[in-house]
């Protein structure tokens, strides 16, 4: 007779108690020296999250717009500490900077150490905003882009840089709220090289990838380049009459459309391959045979091990657009039925 013994459910861990006027006392210590004053009415006991009045900083050049800093600790559990950092630009989206520890101070100086002017950076035709982790652990703690926002006239562009590292950043374009819908090609983005994909549409937004360097600090480096060039393109192009996107770009656009085009030119080689080995006097040990015979599974593989598996597709063949501005044009308003009368 065997005899099962269930091992008993393990118990939910139970809330970290709520933050008292002493544990409070004792957080904000840090930060009161350094002439930080806490924000009660805004702060959260039950989440044991503080939040301190907002202070405000010279822009990057003195007198550009004034920038406001506010902070937020939180507690999650016992000896853990999440600092964030929010800084808002009158001209543009705010940008955050957040990182952890075990004490408050250390990380309150490590976040004083990063200039706010650090997070923007003005563009001809709009303003870009980076949101950083600060990774501690080292004298000199390096900064890891997480996201970047860019403001631009008619939309705004969004850069979300993934934690793990090999995975490509993720893309998205924004129309303005104030402006109608844009009519974008899909490969507005594309044309700046191989580094970038197509653009999706999705209803009032498109999504794209961003292919960026591996490892730490060459990754966020590399995002912030490439972010930078995304934004300048993206004015001069939507400033410019759509037709004159094709000129300045016609043969990068060329290049594009061969590119995406190489997934579907693959598997027609492939095809005519299969089609002319009967034909082909190949011996029973002919090394060629052996690479034909298993090139299949090897090109799967290829295709898996990709950062992204590829689209096969015939791609639209660039053309200069002869529309007069960038917006999609208005649709009429759908004429009501004819109604029934009666005799």
């Amino acid at each position: 007779m065997v005899v099962l013994l269930r091992k008993p459910a393990a118990e939910p861990a139970s809330p970290a108690a709520p933050l008292t006027h002493h544990d409070i006392l004792g957080l904000i210590g840090p930060f009161t020296r350094r002439g930080r004053q806490l924000d009660l009415p805004a702060s959260d006991r039950l989440a044991r999250r503080l939040v301190f009045k907002p202070v405000a900083h010279a822009g990057s050049e003195g007198g550009g717009a004034e920038l406001t800093e506010t902070l937020q600790l939180e507690n999650p559990e016992e000896g853990h500490f999440r600092l964030t950092r929010v800084v808002a630009h009158p001209a543009g989206p705010s940008a955050r900077l957040l990182t952890e520890g075990p004490e408050p101070g250390e990380l309150l100086a490590a976040i004083d150490a990063v200039p706010p002017q650090r997070h923007f950076q003005a563009l001809a035709g709009g303003m870009v905003a980076r949101s950083y982790r600060l990774k501690l652990g080292t004298p000199q703690p390096p900064l890891v882009l997480t996201n970047g926002v860019a403001q631009l006239d008619a939309l705004m562009l969004k850069l979300r840089v993934p934690e793990v590292t090999g995975i490509s950043g993720e893309i998205e374009v924004l129309a303005a709220t104030d402006n109608p819908t844009l009519a974008l090609p899909e490969d507005l983005l594309a044309v700046l090289g191989w580094d970038w994909t197509r653009l999706d549409r999705h209803r009032d937004r498109w999504t794209g990838r961003l292919h960026l360097r591996k490892s730490e600090p060459d990754r966020s480096q590399d995002a912030e380049r490439k972010l930078e060039r995304m934004a300048q393109h993206l004015a001069q192009t939507l400033a410019e009459p759509p037709g004159r996107f094709h000129e300045r770009a016609s043969a990068a656009r060329w290049g594009v459309a061969l590119r995406r085009a190489v997934p579907l030119l693959t598997c027609v080689g492939l095809i005519a391959g299969a089609v002319a080995v009967p034909s082909l006097d190949l011996g029973p040990d002919s090394i060629f045979r052996m690479l034909i015979f298993h090139a299949p599974p090897l090109l799967l593989m290829a295709g898996i091990c990709m950062r992204e598996m590829p689209r096969i597709e015939i791609p639209p063949l660039p053309r200069a657009s002869r529309a007069a501005s960038w917006r999609e044009p208005a649709q009429a308003p759908r004429a009501p039925a004819d109604q029934p009368t009666l005799r």
